[in-house]
């Protein structure tokens, strides 16, 4: 489904029209419903068969410097086929870093979203909250997500993701989830 830009929703480029708005939003908070009720299989059919899905890690090279980003290595560096694999992992009875499913909770907000020519471009802000089966201490992970969103023909598939955490290591287990 394609939008036309018709107001004046400014994000920092090309306007957006307040549907498309409120189409990418709702499409945000879908996929963070999808992915709190563990419903992956769902959530691969809002993929581009081409994603790209970058985790990076921070650097930090000086005093007083503002945090950065280096490319290699990154905490998580995939495409369609490992996330299909990562999400049929945790779909499976027997595997053991979610035998028991956690509590997950996830909150999308500060969407800011421009039209390019490959489709649109989408800042978001999402706060991750897990709370496993055998540690009742919530875990709790944010970042800040830069995506494109491609148009399809009939629907918007996720194309590229980067993932830029706010803390500079992740104090869990094992990373069993999707930002």
């Amino acid at each position: 489904m394609s939008v036309r830009p018709e107001t004046a929703l400014k994000a920092g480029g090309q306007p957006v029209s307040d549907a498309a708005y409120r189409q990418i939003s709702e499409l945000l908070f879908h996929e963070a419903s999808l992915l709190s009720r563990h419903e992956y299989s769902t959530w691969l059919t809002l993929l581009a068969p081409d994603i790209s899905y970058r985790m990076p890690l921070q650097t930090f090279q000086h005093r007083n410097q503002r945090r950065d980003y280096g490319k290699d290595p990154a905490w998580l560096d995939e495409n369609y086929d490992s996330l299909k694999i990562r999400a049929e992992q945790l779909n499976n009875a027997a595997s053991n870093s979610e035998a028991i499913p956690s509590f997950m909770r996830y909150f999308v907000t500060n969407i800011l979203i421009e039209e390019s020519e490959n489709g649109f471009s989408v800042s978001s802000q999402v706060l991750l909250i897990r709370v496993r089966s055998n540690n009742p201490t919530p875990f709790f992970l944010s970042a800040q997500r830069s995506d494109l969103w491609i148009d399809s023909g009939n629907q918007l598939l996720l194309s590229d993701r980067a993932i830029h955490l706010d803390m500079p290591h992740i104090d869990s287990p094992t990373l069993a989830f999707f930002m």
